[in-house]
């Protein structure tokens, strides 16, 4: 008896061994499952894991596929860059081309503004009724062909046509790329809006290299430097214009025209449309995977991957009629008052610094690179910034900087302080980087989704800032003090931040039931 009652005893105690067993491996495995769901969770919102990501690429084909478009984007933003980048240096040779004045050449600053307007209406009602991919190669290859041609119309009314088509392509290729990158990722998509205008403004720094073999040997030597700068920077938000008051090269009101007066080409020769041609060949080039991806295309790459399934609320509603104009409105004039501020300044610091400080070109040119240093350094940066900062975060914070630089820029250029005027025009460069995709990033994860009609509203916008605020600036300038620089980029700095600041408020009241732009 005793034998049995120990051998009952041992099954006992063996059964429930092997069930504390038993619940020990499901405690670990649910456990394991928790951590691994808290890990991926982490890994899908920082985006920083490596090893994350290249398992992404192996395993989820969806997600594969959506990285690779973009990075066909990408190339074609820089590819919009390099043709960007090109024109500043070159204006001297097809002013010889077509043996025209300052006065008429000028002309083509308005044939650009005509096109890149015209580009942000016609590009934005296009965008929602074609294949997104097919639009955007289309506007990529036809940048090049128009770009290619510019500099072989010897008719200078052939050459403003041919100019105003090389702006209004390019639109094409900002509104719908914008818009593809919106709809591929959604709420995830912030880096890879940062990462085409980083490709921008890396094909902008290029393009000057490319080109400046082919230019005639006055044309480098003078203009290089300072016309190349505040081009790229300007066409770098869609504007596509060319501003003639960054090239004055002294104190005097008249210095941009007889420097190019003076600085005549006849006897030589320009081989600026063979530099033209190879820009646009590479500009071809990146046109080509986006042909590829649109041919391999089998399903519309929006939404949820495998591993990125977001959740959409049930209970989101449209913004009222009354609401969404005055939200509407505030963002165009977030983006008005940017783009005026980026531009004028980098059309006027080489100016400012001749004329306010006394400074030598030297010194002039010298601040100008330090601005893009710092602003291709904000670009390069904003790409792992958007991965780990919400873009509200982004907004406020280089808004805060922006101001802040141009306060520390004031006070430096008051008492003639050389160092702190070089330090706050980096800085300057650096806050400026990041704000267009975050105000492209924080719409979308406001009010989704943003249509294309909207992008062609923001793009207009920044096309008018880019256009209209150096004039009032220039004119400020000239007439009163060279001071109104600083004077306005101040002010246009706080109006801006308030401007922000309500907007969030907005977006704050609207989110109790994420609002959803139709």
């Amino acid at each position: 008896m005793t034998e049995i009652n120990e051998e009952l005893s041992n099954e006992e105690n063996g059964e429930i061994q092997v069930f504390l067993h038993n619940l020990q491996g499901e405690t670990e495995e649910g456990e394991e499952e928790k951590v691994s769901g808290y890990e991926a969770d982490n890994a899908k919102r920082s985006g920083t894991e490596r090893n994350h990501i290249l398992r992404r690429l192996k395993t989820d084909r969806t997600f594969r596929r959506k990285f690779l478009l973009s990075v066909c984007i990408s190339f074609a933003f820089l590819g919009n860059g390099l043709i960007a980048g090109q024109v500043g240096p070159s204006i001297p040779d097809l002013q010889f081309i077509v043996n025209e004045d300052l006065a008429t050449i000028s002309w083509l600053n308005t044939a650009c503004a005509v096109g890149s307007a015209t580009g942000s209406l016609v590009w934005g009602i296009v965008c929602d009724r074609f294949d997104r991919v097919f639009i955007t190669f289309f506007a990529t290859l036809l940048t090049a062909i128009t770009n290619g041609a510019v500099p072989w119309c010897t008719s200078f009314p052939l050459m403003l046509v041919m100019r105003a088509l090389a702006c209004f392509f390019p639109c094409g290729l900002v509104v719908v790329g914008s818009k593809l990158i919106m709809d591929m990722w959604e709420t995830d998509g912030a880096p890879y809006i940062q990462a085409i205008h980083f490709a921008f403004a890396l094909g902008g720094i290029i393009s000057p290299q490319i080109i400046e073999p082919f230019l005639t040997a006055p044309t480098l030597e003078n203009f290089t430097d300072k016309f190349t700068l505040s081009h790229v920077i300007h066409s770098n938000n869609v504007s596509y214009l060319t501003s003639n008051n960054s090239l004055s090269n002294d104190d005097s009101s008249n210095g941009t025209e007889s420097d190019f007066i003076h600085l005549s080409l006849d006897g030589q020769v320009t081989y600026v449309q063979y530099g033209y041609l190879i820009t646009s060949s590479l500009v071809a080039l990146c046109s080509i995977p986006l042909l590829v991806s649109f041919f391999k295309q089998t399903e519309k790459l929006s939404g949820s991957t495998n591993e990125d399934k977001i959740t959409k609320k049930d209970d989101a509603v449209n913004i009222s009629l009354r609401l969404k104009i005055p939200v509407l409105i505030l963002i165009s004039i977030i983006f008005h008052c940017y783009v005026g501020m980026e531009s004028s300044f980098a059309n006027y610091l080489m100016t400012f610094c001749l004329r306010r400080l006394k400074w030598s070109k030297e010194k002039g040119s010298a601040a100008s690179s330090l601005y893009w240093v710092g602003f291709c350094v904000g670009r390069f940066l904003g790409i792992f910034l958007a991965r780990v900062l919400q873009s509200t975060t982004i907004m406020v914070t280089f808004s805060i900087m922006i101001m802040l630089s141009f306060i520390g820029l004031l006070l430096g250029s008051m008492f003639y302080l050389q160092p702190v005027v070089l330090v706050f025009s980096t800085f300057v460069g650096f806050a400026f980087s990041p704000i267009f995709a975050s105000v492209f990033s924080w719409t979308e994860e406001r009010f989704p989704p943003v249509s294309g009609r909207i992008i062609s509203l923001f793009l207009l916008s920044s096309s008018t800032g880019g256009a209209t605020v150096p004039i009032y600036l220039g004119y400020l300038m000239e007439h009163y003090t060279a001071m109104s620089f600083v004077y306005v980029m101040s002010g246009l700095s706080i109006f801006y931040f308030f401007i922000i600041i309500v907007v969030l408020i907005i977006a704050k009241v609207v989110s109790s039931s994420e609002a959803r732009f139709n």
